[in-house]
């Protein structure tokens, strides 16, 4: 049998690529359409939003079973289900006549790419792989996704420029299916080892159950992780899906939009690295309230008319703060309720958190109503209080866990 211990880095590489093609284009790039599909289909920014809104908030809703799924069946044949659903998803929202077409598959087929091939698969991935350095290694796995909102978004851009919006999505479906599919038979043909084998020093395993659905859901080592991060997803829904009219409405182009998401998403990479690594060291408090002063910063900065200046350094901020969302997740949860049921567990935290998802629609709702952003700053800003407060009383992590 291959050693766990060199191989469990290819499968982080892995989620590398399937975080970064399929969080890359589905959440990074769709800022990049809201202009095209303005002046194609002739409607508001809160319909735009219904879009990303509904296949986020889906997303979330599988997640339980998805994650069911993980914990039960191989995840070699769920994610390459999840890709096939992707590229069909985005081949056929190239074909619309109509914006309640690309609502539809936004609510039918790509949540299935987003649940099966994102952060909840590649989590659910690692968590089986590693004990030892965990913490580490999710921070690797989840600078997937921000390498995906650096690259895909420059593509996309690039692609907008060159030809339509639908050439633009066919060829990015074909380009899911061509690497996704071969890239995860190949990988996941060799299955996680057992929980026994994980372990790459002597020390003695740490005690692992199985948790019923009851019993995660009535203990508050569930809930106050979501409470306390719940409000960072919405600020990163609200602000990452309306970058693109909010900048052509301070007079940038959408080139400057594609830079800022990428400078994003390189922020984003920062955070991962930074708070995964710490998160095996650091109580997981203070590595939240860190998180949440670089985002009250970006928030205060984006407010007004900012320059190019202000919004590169919004930019910078509001990554290194939410790009510490998932390692924290994957870490928090891990940490506290083991790697058995871990993806029954993730299924329900991404269940709840991509309820944050109301932000992007909730923002251009009040851009309809108000003619600004501004509003939208300072709601933001306001939430972060009580999800500040709520996370003192977060449990420590039990001793028999920390593996580190």
């Amino acid at each position: 049998m291959t050693s766990p211990t060199p191989y469990r880095w290819i499968i982080v590489g892995l989620t590398l690529v399937n975080q970064g093609i399929s969080i890359g284009i589905l959440v990074y790039s769709f800022a990049l359409f809201v202009v095209p599909w303005l002046e194609t289909f002739g409607i508001s920014r809160g319909e735009i939003m219904v879009a990303i809104f509904l296949m986020q908030l889906l997303g979330g809703l599988i997640s339980p079973l998805m994650g069911r799924f993980m914990d039960l069946y191989s995840m070699r044949w769920l994610i390459v289900g999840g890709a096939i659903a992707m590229s069909t998803g985005l081949f056929l929202s190239s074909w619309a006549s109509d914006y309640w077409q690309i609502i539809a598959l936004h609510g039918l087929l790509l949540p299935l790419g987003m649940a099966l091939c994102g952060t909840l698969s590649s989590q659910t991935l690692v968590g089986k792989w590693f004990t030892q350095g965990r913490g580490l290694a999710i921070g690797v796995s989840a600078a997937g996704t921000s390498i995906g909102g650096f690259v895909f978004p420059l593509i996309t851009a690039e692609l907008l420029g060159q030809v339509d919006w639908r050439t633009t999505l066919q060829i990015l479906a074909a380009f899911t299916i061509a690497v996704m599919v071969p890239l995860n038979l190949w990988v996941l043909r060799i299955p996680p080892p057992d929980v026994e084998l994980l372990l790459d020093a002597p020390e003695p395993l740490p005690h692992e159950r199985q948790w019923a659905a009851s019993d995660i859901l009535t203990t508050r080592m569930f809930w106050i992780p979501i409470a306390g991060l719940l409000p960072m997803n919405i600020s990163f829904a609200a602000i990452q899906f309306n970058l693109g009219a909010y900048v052509a409405d301070l007079g940038f182009s959408q080139t400057t939009a594609a830079q800022l998401i990428s400078i994003g998403a390189l922020s984003m990479i920062v955070g991962k690295f930074t708070f995964g690594g710490l998160c095996d060291h650091v109580d997981h408090r203070f590595l939240f309230w860190i998180m949440a002063l670089s985002l009250t910063g970006a928030l205060l900065l984006y407010q007004g008319s900012p320059g190019y200046s202000a919004l590169v350094a919004a930019a910078v901020l509001h990554g290194i703060s939410t790009g510490g969302v998932m390692p924290m997740i994957g870490n928090v949860y891990a940490a506290r309720f083991g790697t058995l049921s871990f993806g029954k567990v993730l299924g329900f935290v991404n269940m709840f958190t991509m309820m944050g998802s109301f932000g992007s629609l909730a923002s251009g709702w009040l851009f309809d109503l108000t003619g600004s952003y501004d509003v939208v700053f300072w709601l933001l800003l306001l939430i972060q209080i009580p999800s500040v407060t709520i996370m003192f009383w977060l449990p420590p992590v039990p001793a028999k866990r920390i593996v580190a």
